[in-house]
């Protein structure tokens, strides 16, 4: 890996191996406003054995290259990903990323499509010349899917949750509020409260009435102004979130960016859809799916909206697991 270094080598909770590298991007590399990185760097984390099939994971804005639990930590989808797993660390190589652009980064400007090419670059380093799968959602599977629009020849399978082809303009504009929330926090001087704010926003578009009606009881506050039950839960869900303000204003707008074309993806793809995600509705999800040739198409009951890809893994990892390791 002459284009990487390595910085920390370790296992998994089952001795699966797991490498930490981050792969310096070409000097020329340009992002697709025009703008470059001042890091020109992706961070990656390699699980298990090169030599076996290769899969991407990533997924939401709050996501990283930790997918699987290690000796450092817990994994973000463990529950889909460890050995014995729905996806399998025993049968699969499984390679995360942390998102670009990296802490502290000037530029502004981020699309899916940028993405997939640092990801390409990733993979020529770790001589991968095609991924056997990329497993996706939310954001995670918008970049697969522009991963899977730009390099056709370099993945086989493509199985995106909760992704659409575009965002639906009603979630472009719970967005549009968030990014507006943390710009005005930043110019009175409490950029972090900004960020709170927008994640306490993001939480209830993130889940469904159903589910909250079943956990609250909306008990009112001692005076007006004070938290209900249900805004000390948002509250501390705000204040306990730790991601850069303009980073989040960056990824945020990044979704609402993000446009791929279904008829140019030819993997082998399977299209999941909860049926109570506000964000990216049902109709979307199922549109994308007919326009991608030959693509499979499930949805899944849940009551966790747009959370469902963490909530319900064990609805739609017996699917995932299908899907990866049935024969085409």
């Amino acid at each position: 890996m002459t284009a990487a270094q390595q910085e920390r080598t370790g296992t998994t909770q089952k001795s699966q191996p797991f490498c930490d590298v981050s792969v310096f991007l070409p000097a020329d590399f340009a992002l697709d406003s025009g703008e470059t990185l001042s890091r020109p760097e992706l961070k990656v984390r390699v699980y298990g054995d090169l030599e076996k099939p290769a899969i991407l994971a990533a997924g939401g804005i709050s996501a990283g290259r930790a997918v699987a639990s290690c000796k450092d930590g817990p994994g973000w989808w463990s529950d889909i990903i460890a050995p014995g797993g729905f996806v399998d660390l025993d049968r699969f190589c499984v390679i995360g990323f942390d998102f670009l652009p990296n802490a502290g980064e000037t530029a502004r400007t981020i699309t899916t499509h940028d993405h997939a090419r640092a990801l390409a670059d990733a993979l020529d380093v770790l001589d991968i010349d095609k991924l056997y799968g990329f497993l996706g959602a939310s954001y995670g599977g918008m970049i697969g899917l522009a991963f899977a629009e730009t390099y056709p020849d370099r993945i086989e399978k493509l199985c995106a949750i909760s992704a659409p082809d575009r965002a639906h303009p009603s979630a472009t504009a719970l967005r549009g509020v968030q990014r507006r929330v943390i710009e005005f926090a930043a110019r009175t001087g409490d950029p972090q409260a900004g960020v709170s704010l927008a994640r306490q926003i993001a939480m209830v578009t993130y889940r469904t009435p159903e589910e909250f009606a079943e956990r609250f009881e909306s008990a009112p506050g001692a005076a007006a102004g004070a938290p209900y039950d249900i805004c000390e839960y948002l509250i501390a869900r705000g204040d306990a979130y730790h991601l850069e303000p303009q980073r989040y204003v960056t990824l945020s707008d990044s979704i609402d960016r993000h446009r791929v074309d279904p008829a140019k993806i030819v993997a082998q793809s399977l299209i999941i859809a909860p049926d109570s995600d506000r964000l990216t509705p049902l109709v979307d999800l199922k549109r994308l799916a007919d326009g991608v040739a030959g693509a499979q198409f499930i949805e899944i009951p849940s009551v966790y909206g747009h959370d469902a890809f963490l909530k319900n893994t064990d609805l739609i990892g017996p699917h995932v697991k299908k899907f990866f390791e049935e024969k085409r």
